[in-house]
């Protein structure tokens, strides 16, 4: 990201759903740098469904973008071990969308943020406000992290479940709301979540 003004906080620009539209993905970076994000995080489902895999994993790997694997990258892994010659990727997104984690934690600003693309659990059973599967929430009594981000559901979303916050910054391609297509901000260590629409580039209120 570009030299900014500097605004309160961490700022960690959230993106997810690209599905391989390295414009919508190109669109999402430019949205969020305009927010003055310090890092910028992918939750996930980073190919299938558009036309570019290859160039949007090239852009997040030059951007040094942490990525979690979505069920769709995990998918196209698998087609691609049964069809190596008809998947649509080079064996370098392949691989590297094989070796992608399905979590990852780190400590920023004071605070225990746990990425994943749909749960902690070893499955991709979304999270909605106010319904948090049984599995899940073993995860997070035993992780214990202050915010989980996550995607897969398309639509953004910040609540609290016992004392963790649970937010998803919506899909950069496709919303399955009324917001459209979004991406996000992370606040730290205050953990609120700013949505910003993909349309307009400005930020949007959560309902």
């Amino acid at each position: 990201m570009s030299p900014r003004s500097r605004r309160p906080g961490l700022r960690v620009g959230l993106i997810s759903d690209i599905h391989a539209h390295l414009d919508h993905l190109e669109r999402a970076l430019t949205i969020l740098e305009a927010a003055g994000v310090d890092r910028v995080v992918c939750l996930g489902d980073v190919v299938e469904k558009g036309p570019r895999p290859d160039a949007v994993v090239e852009r997040l790997e030059a951007l040094y973008i942490p990525t979690v694997q979505g069920n769709h990258d995990a998918n196209a892994v698998r087609h691609a071990g049964l069809e190596p010659r008809g998947c649509g990727m080079s064996r370098d997104t392949v691989r590297w969308l094989d070796a992608l984690p399905r979590t990852r934690s780190y400590t920023w600003a004071g605070k225990q943020i746990a990425l994943a693309h749909a749960s902690l659990a070893e499955d991709y059973t979304g999270v909605r406000p106010g319904m948090v599967p049984k599995r899940m929430r073993r995860c997070l009594r035993r992780h214990d992290p202050d915010v989980v981000v996550l995607g897969h559901t398309h639509i953004p979303m910040r609540f609290r479940w016992a004392h963790h916050w649970l937010c998803n910054p919506g899909s950069v391609t496709k919303g399955r709301c009324a917001l459209g297509p979004t991406c996000a901000v992370l606040v730290l260590p205050a953990m609120t979540l700013e949505v910003y629409s993909m349309r307009t580039g400005g930020a949007v209120s959560l309902r």
